[in-house]
């Protein structure tokens, strides 16, 4: 069997955070990996990968990778409120990974940061960095 690379565990997490519907249903932005296109609306969530080294056992092969999962939301009250739904959803949640067999999905730091947008409105972003262990028989 063939290596494979993070790109799996990014789609279960995107596929997770789309299954629970209330909490999709309010990003009207939707989910974006890196960053956000410009005027699209507001909450919206972005994730980036942030690490993944890989660690060798004797008969497979570990991913350890880390996310950036962040909130960008007017309303910092709401943006929090997203980001717990996140948490709820994420935290020690069995991923589907193409290939490989999750270990481990948890919420290991938080993320805040207040900002002004290119229209000058006053935007929260909130987030966490999620570690995912996945292991993959060679």
């Amino acid at each position: 069997m063939p290596i494979s690379t993070s790109a799996p565990i990014k789609q279960a997490l995107v596929q997770k955070l789309r299954a629970n519907p209330t909490f999709y249903s309010q990003l009207l932005g939707g989910i974006h990996e890196g960053f956000a296109p410009s005027k699209v609306k507001y909450p919206f969530l972005t994730y980036q990968l942030i690490y993944d080294p890989l660690a060798y056992t004797w008969d497979s092969m570990m991913h350890l990778a880390g996310f950036d999962l962040r909130i960008f939301h007017t309303d910092s009250v709401e943006a929090n409120n997203l980001d717990a739904l996140v948490l709820t959803t994420l935290n020690d949640a069995a991923l589907s990974v193409t290939g490989q067999t999750t270990l481990l999905a948890r919420r290991v730091a938080d993320l805040s940061s207040p900002d002004v947008d290119d229209e000058g409105r006053k935007v929260y972003m909130v987030g966490g960095t999620y570690e995912v262990w996945t292991d993959q028989p060679l």
